[in-house]
């Protein structure tokens, strides 16, 4: 459980930093005009066979535990199609295989439009573990990161707020929310049954510009 604290609290401070070395090696770059290169984190508007391996750099980044890294990662032999149509691609986190296990299994839907990723929707199971909610934030930090990579520390905890993912509401239905960023729209809805959450789904996708002037 302090594990996965830690790794939420030092994905944040790294995400920082990393905006900070971005701007040290650009100015570095000017001053000495040799070409410095910058890993681009962007998922959304790529490729899908990018979204996956931006995605394992990203998660690379924020552990140096070999097990941790191996959760939080996508092995590209896994991502599968939804359907013939190839429209969707399907990616499951913490599937052992086995049903008592289902509870825990974090699932992700890829989009895919003209070849190019163009919605997230990423599914996250709820329960009164610390440990789950510290997982379901990070799985969330990691999906804003690749949604728009300009973001910083401050932008993606900015959107989780707004979104209503640390209200304290009576009613599950109340979580929920919708935020529109750099031309990128986060929506946030809880799945509810008789009451109880069960779950979390977080979408990102283009935001829908046809109806504006």
């Amino acid at each position: 459980m302090k594990k996965i604290i830690l790794l939420s609290l030092s994905f944040l401070v790294l995400m920082q930093c990393s905006t900070s070395n971005e701007s040290e090696t650009v100015e570095e770059e000017e001053s000495t005009g040799e070409e410095a290169v910058t890993f681009n984190y962007q998922g959304l508007g790529n490729p899908s066979e990018e979204f996956v391996s931006n995605w394992n750099q990203l998660v690379s980044t924020i552990s140096e535990d070999e097990e941790t890294i191996l959760y939080f990662s996508m092995n590209p032999d896994n991502v599968k199609w939804t359907s013939e149509t190839k429209e969707v691609l399907y990616y499951s986190f913490g599937d052992s295989g086995e049903q008592t296990d289902i509870n825990n299994v974090f699932v992700m839907n890829i989009f895919i439009t003209d070849d190019i990723v163009s919605r997230i929707e990423f599914f996250a199971p709820t329960s009164k573990d610390e440990a789950n909610a510290q997982q379901t934030k990070l799985f969330f930090l990691l999906i804003l990161t690749l949604s728009d990579e300009t973001l910083d520390k401050d932008g993606r905890e900015a959107i989780l707020t707004n979104l209503g993912l640390y209200d304290n509401v009576s009613d599950p239905k109340q979580l929920a929310g919708s935020v529109t960023k750099n031309g990128v729209q986060y929506i946030l809805e809880p799945l509810v049954e008789n009451n109880f959450l069960f779950g979390l789904s977080l979408y990102a996708s283009f935001a829908d510009t046809s109806g504006t002037n």
